[in-house]
């Protein structure tokens, strides 16, 4: 694009016709100073024509150096104009760039700012389509309840319709019965009558035959009588019996509850009735796990004290250190989730090479797969590790009860290292891991997951069920959230492309969703409902990644048949059960599965 100032060639800045050209024309014409020239024929020889002519040539000459002047002179004035033109050109062109430029930073704000209210009308859409979705679900939810609700009274109502009902058929039925037997006995009558009369009739007949015959011997008469004694006597046929009421009287329904595919369900039954142990066995292991917490705590102190006394320091520094770093775990950058297990695992690597002061390691660990070959085998462990390892499970399960009983995804990248941690092969002892430390602090806060229950409403029960006593109904049910989605994130990990064991196998989240799921009915507590939603609400792929169809029947005996069977409270299932029921609008919302 060019500016709309041009330069002009054709310009000129004199007039094509001055005076001083206007008189040497004249002249040619004839005029020299207002006078026509003479005739040729007239002055052709004179000696003033000779002067004439010799002036008009002076004058001549004298216009074409004045002419040549003129020319000079506006070529002159014609380059000096041109050089004006281009230099305004050039001015022009310059003020046009800056406009251009002023006008692209114009239309490059103009799109920042309509990128931005797009950015932040989008924002406010999603925010709304969220908040939509919720109160969808949560309409969803009060729906179930109403359609539950409805159910339940339509059951009833169904319940008294067949009740009165039976009532009724049982009623025609005696009537029926009291009928029949009346017309058998009147039948029955009726019979006789004619049974007599008929006897009176042939004894009739018999003696009018008589009568006209001779008389007969003395056996026929007896034998005649017997004949028509036993003829009269015979046994009448048997009456018809009543009319019995059917075999299979209609029995009062039994409430509605959602209908279970049979064949996941029988194996999911029959495995957790594998998988589940006696209430003394898991009391005993139980009381194992405590006793090995309150000897953690007595280890802790000791290696405190024998650090300070040989002047070694940086043991706090190091405790500090891995507390901190799972402060910064994050459920969104696994990059740098990696790279904060590797700067835990260095702290943890210089305390595995340091020997002394070390610890009895067969005290940590509930069930050895190896146990010692004798008493004098070697059972020492590094202590500052173990001090350490036991530190982390701590600070862990404090991470879990702080953010992920508020957001149960911050317990995936817990689980990924803590597992990470208890597998490595070096910290192992005997060539098993030392989770145990972690599962004892487990035991004594949330000791449900194991088999382990008691009433909560006795202060007995709150501490069987790892309920403080500084913590109030919702607080403890928040706490449970966070332990119940730390244990499905240690124990639904996937460890087939690893070349450690897994320190928390899968089968352990199987055992403690079976214990559960197949408590006695009217054994289940408001804990057990809390714990099964946060077990489920985020690990549906992994359940179906690790237990396929079994999975899926147990994710269908979790959300539709264990809510069914919670305590009521003024007369309406618990809260907890409530939200259990709830997740198959969740399962099939967020994850595609309709069970």
């Amino acid at each position: 694009m060019s500016s709309p100032f041009h330069r002009s060639d054709t310009f000129r800045s004199t007039p094509k016709t001055s005076p001083s050209r206007q008189r040497l024309g004249d002249s040619r014409n004839g005029l020299v100073n207002g006078h026509h020239r003479a005739t040729s024929e007239s002055i052709s020889d004179s000696p003033t024509q000779q002067l004439h002519d010799d002036f008009s040539r002076l004058l001549l000459d004298e216009y074409k150096a004045f002419e040549g002047l003129l020319d000079s002179n506006d070529a002159e004035q014609k380059r000096l104009h041109r050089e004006a033109l281009d230099a305004a050109h050039e001015r022009h062109e310059a003020i046009w760039q800056s406009a251009e430029r002023a006008r692209e930073t114009l239309e490059l704000n103009i799109r920042l700012d309509r990128l931005r209210r797009e950015d932040e009308e989008k924002r406010v859409t999603e925010s709304a389509r969220r908040e939509l979705a919720e109160k969808e679900v949560e309409q969803q939810r009060r729906q179930l309840e109403v359609a539950k609700r409805e159910e339940e009274e339509r059951n009833q109502l169904e319940t008294v319709i067949r009740e009165q009902e039976e009532q009724k058929q049982r009623a025609d039925a005696q009537k029926q019965r009291e009928e029949q037997e009346a017309a058998t006995r009147k039948a029955a009558a009726e019979k006789d009558e004619a049974d007599r009369k008929a006897r009176e009739e042939a004894a009739a007949l018999e003696r009018r035959q008589q009568a006209q015959r001779p008389p007969p011997a003395p056996a026929q008469p007896q034998q005649q009588t017997n004949g028509v004694t036993h003829a009269v006597q015979s046994t009448p046929a048997p009456a018809p019996q009543p009319q019995q009421p059917p075999a299979t009287q209609p029995q009062p329904a039994a409430p509605i509850r959602p209908a279970a595919q049979p064949q996941p369900a029988a194996q999911l039954t029959e495995v957790a009735k594998r998988l589940t142990s006696s209430n003394q066995e898991r009391e005993a292991v139980h009381r194992r796990y405590v006793d090995m917490w309150k000897r953690l705590k007595v280890m802790r102190k000791s290696i405190e004290k024998q650090c300070r006394d040989v002047g070694f320091k940086d043991l706090g520094n190091w405790r500090r250190d891995v507390r901190s770093r799972l402060g910064q775990l994050n459920k969104v950058d696994k990059q740098a989730n990696t790279a904060i297990l590797k700067k835990v695992r260095a702290v943890l690597d210089q305390a595995a090479r340091m020997t002394e002061p070390s610890v009895d390691a067969s005290q940590f660990i509930v069930y050895p797969d190896q146990p010692p070959a004798s008493e004098s085998a070697n059972t020492s462990y590094p202590g500052i590790l173990l001090y350490l390892l036991s530190h982390l499970a701590k600070s862990a399960i404090g991470q879990l009860l702080a953010e992920s009983a508020v957001d149960t995804a911050m317990a995936d990248p817990v689980g990924v290292l803590l597992c990470s941690v208890f597998s490595v092969p070096d910290y192992r002892w005997n060539g098993q891991s030392m989770i145990d430390v972690l599962w004892a602090k487990y035991h004594v806060l949330c000791p449900p997951l194991f088999g382990i229950y008691g009433s909560e409403a006795t202060p007995a029960g709150h501490a069987r069920l790892g309920w403080r006593p500084d913590c109030n109904g919702q607080a403890h049910y928040t706490r449970m959230t966070g332990l119940g989605a730390g244990f499905s994130a240690l124990t639904l990990r996937d460890f087939s492309k690893s070349r450690n064991r897994n320190p928390a196998p899968n089968r352990m989240w199987w055992e403690s969703m079976a214990r559960i799921l197949n408590l006695p009915a009217g054994e289940a507590q408001a804990t057990h409902y809390v714990l099964v939603k946060a077990m489920i609400e985020d690990f549906v792929p992994r359940i179906m990644q690790i237990f396929a169809s079994a999975g899926k029947a147990a994710l269908k005996k979790a959300v539709r048949e264990f809510p069914y069977a919670a305590p009521k409270k003024d007369g309406r299932f618990i809260s907890p059960a409530v939200a259990v029921e709830a997740m198959q609008v969740t399962l099939q919302q967020r994850y595609g599965l309709t069970l």
